[in-house]
């Protein structure tokens, strides 16, 4: 399942869907595309925004670099398990991030 995922050329255009998305929530703080997140958290609008938007441009980017190599050549596929372990350990910290937040004293 793997190898037929990475070595199709719509890998390039999830990664470009993901990049839109980025977009739209870093720099335009469409935050309701943030799921579980609402306005009533203790994380600001704008903090959310560009924690969660850094994440979907940065995967978004690594998912079209890695589609573009997977359509020039076969990838192992402990190449693409490394892949989904760096996504996954990037939402993590994400998370991590958010749950953590503490306002700066003022």
């Amino acid at each position: 399942m793997i190898e037929s995922l990475a070595e199709s050329p719509e890998t390039v255009l999830v990664g470009l869907g993901t990049v839109l998305l980025g977009y739209l929530i870093k720099y335009r703080e469409w935050t309701f595309l943030i799921a579980g997140y609402d306005t009533s958290t203790d994380v600001p609008k704008g903090v959310a925004a560009n924690i969660v938007g850094n994440l979907a441009i940065r995967v978004g980017v690594a998912t079209i670099a890695f589609g573009l190599v997977a359509a020039g050549r076969s990838v192992p596929e402990a190449v693409a398990l490394a892949f989904a372990a760096i996504v996954l350990l990037g939402a993590g910290r994400t998370i991590y991030r958010l749950q953590t937040y503490q306002k700066t004293p003022t």
